[in-house]
């Protein structure tokens, strides 16, 4: 059952990522790409060998590698069925994560590009913020003992709380409007991708991917806190994703030194969460 699960994330992750793509495009009044683009261009970069800079350490050819086998970890961990995880799988989790994000950052120093340097450092710093609030979030599902909204048959004013937290977590884990945009290619505002500049042919391949699966992890674990259930849990990533570009065609992006605001409020309502429900 984990195997089938992570291979229908894997191959169902282009597809929603290529559909956000069209969706957010339709919204600015473009036609915008195709929804079968992203397989289009991983099998165009997968056909390709990948070259990478003169000097570099082992660390950078693993590091797509190792995002890839995260990513894929945190596929097999969604709970479809279950509800939220354990505590020690929570921890886990956020420690995996934690992995993928340092081995990828560290491989974008080693490169020695101004650009990949200056994302991975901007990555880093944020990641000290994501990793506490997604903590506290699943802590806070966890502790309620069932979904986010009705853990106990009734509604849960601390369960909304804790998901917008996760909503803030998800948009910066899934390098979304406000806080970065993948539309963009330009080198000074990037986070998440300039730490793949250097990259090329099936090793990018293999980085995308890993941001496609994440992508879909995420979604489907905010999906499946409200409503627990394999198809009840797609079918809110689904919905997570279309309201995830909706806002992205409402907001603009963040200036830099605005992005930990609003995950220091991620923080604190995670944690207002995780206390309400153990009074």
């Amino acid at each position: 059952m984990t195997v089938l699960q992570v291979l229908l994330i894997a191959v169902f992750a282009p597809l929603l990522h290529g559909a956000m793509k069209t969706l957010r495009a339709r919204l600015q009044g473009r036609p915008g790409p195709s929804v079968l683009q992203p397989y289009r261009d991983l099998r165009k970069l997968w056909s390709k060998d990948p070259v990478l800079p003169e000097g570099v350490s082992w660390i950078v050819a693993c590091a797509p590698g190792v995002s890839l086998g995260v990513a894929l970890t945190l596929a097999a961990a969604v709970p479809l069925d279950a509800g939220p995880p354990a505590f020690l799988d929570i921890v886990a989790l956020t420690l995996i994560l934690a992995l993928g994000r340092w081995i990828v950052a560290v491989a974008a120093l080693d490169t020695r590009s101004g650009f990949a340097g200056m994302a991975a450092s901007r990555e880093m710093t944020l990641s000290a913020l994501t990793e506490p609030a997604l903590l506290l979030a699943l802590l806070g599902a966890r502790l309620s003992g069932g979904p986010f909204l009705v853990p106990h048959g009734s509604f849960s004013v601390a369960g909304v709380v804790a998901l917008f937290a996760f909503g803030v977590v998800t948009i910066a884990e899934t390098a979304r409007i406000p806080i970065d945009n993948q539309e963009t290619h330009y080198e000074l505002t990037m986070i998440h991708e300039g730490q793949s500049l250097e990259y090329s042919g099936w090793h990018l391949a293999v980085l995308n991917i890993a941001g496609y699966v994440r992508q879909v992890a995420f979604l489907t674990i905010a999906a499946g806190l409200i409503a627990p259930g394999s198809f009840a849990a797609l079918a809110g990533a689904v919905l997570f994703a279309v309201f995830i570009t909706f806002v992205e065609n409402a907001f603009a992006r963040l200036r830099l030194f605005e992005i930990p605001q609003l995950l220091t409020t991620g923080i604190l309502l995670a944690a207002a969460s995780v206390a309400a429900r153990m009074v």
